[in-house]
């Protein structure tokens, strides 16, 4: 039995695919991110590769569409994926784009706007380039098809909740015939409070309302008893420092691509000035 674990961004996915790493082991585990605009049928394609070249996983996770299953031909397979709530998943992703591209937005904004009382929603909204953020869970539940929430969820073996992860993988864990199994430490998460918190009612329904599909998708998993603690209230000095944090971080590794790529370029000129000039002398 094959299982795919659909991840939906910001919902916990990394962990998940280190989880998954502890219940099938890394040999059996493939983490798998094709690219979507190349089509299904490419898509499926390059997994059949896959999994000729690596016959022993029994896991695939990552962002593929639902339906790369169907060129496993009669091999059995199901279907797995963690939904959470709407607002705080744009949220998260929002806050994933403004710190994975800090030196962009900092070209933007002044200091003074970053540590000062920066207008915070703006900040958010400033990542958005198309329509992506537009009720993504239910999006890529559906992948195209005109399903109903209950036809779209039934597809699935398994659908659980990021607000439960813990409780809902240790029901994964015995679904799949394993004792639990603790989850890893997340090591994506960008620890700056609950940001949620900071926004006002009429930001927070503008995101609702580009979410209503989600929200009903939502509705029909609900989330476990045992839940995590909250997040503290958001700290706007952390949130401008991780910014600034993200930012110097890019900011330097370009610096030493530059560098590197300067010094590679040195070397062909220096050898290319040699060879000219054994030429010459010849």
């Amino acid at each position: 039995m094959l299982t795919f674990y659909l991840h939906i961004p910001k919902t916990a996915g990394q962990t998940l695919h280190r989880w998954l790493n502890l219940v099938y082991g890394p040999e059996h585990t493939l983490v798998w991110n094709p690219r979507k605009r190349l089509g299904l049928p490419h898509i499926q394609r390059e997994l059949a590769t896959l999994l000729e070249e690596r016959p022993g996983v029994q896991a695939v996770a990552g962002h593929f569409p639902y339906g790369v299953h169907e060129v496993l031909g009669d091999r059995p397979h199901r279907y797995v994926t963690f939904l959470r709530d709407p607002v705080d998943r744009w949220i998260s992703e929002r806050v994933h784009h403004l710190t994975k591209n800090a030196d962009y937005h900092l070209l933007k904004r002044s200091f003074a706007e970053l540590y000062g009382d920066f207008d915070l929603f703006a900040l958010l909204k400033s990542t958005i380039t198309n329509d992506d953020d537009i009720n993504c869970q239910s999006r890529l539940v559906r992948e195209g098809c005109d399903l109903s929430d209950d036809e779209a969820l039934a597809r699935f073996w398994f659908v659980g909740r990021q607000e439960s992860l813990s409780a809902d993988c240790n029901r994964l864990a015995q679904l799949l015939g394993y004792e639990p199994i603790p989850l890893p430490e997340s090591q994506n998460v960008a620890g700056i409070g609950d940001i949620r918190s900071a926004l006002a009612p009429e930001e927070i329904q503008w995101i609702e309302g580009r979410n209503t599909s989600d929200f009903g998708l939502c509705s029909k998993v609900p989330v476990s008893a045992c839940c995590a603690t909250p997040a503290p209230a958001v700290d706007r000095g952390a949130l401008a420092a991780a910014i600034l944090q993200g930012a110097l971080a890019r900011m330097s590794a370009c610096f030493l691509a530059l560098k590197a790529d300067r010094e590679k370029a040195q070397l062909i000129i220096d050898h290319l000035a040699a060879r000219t000039h054994h030429s010459v002398s010849s």
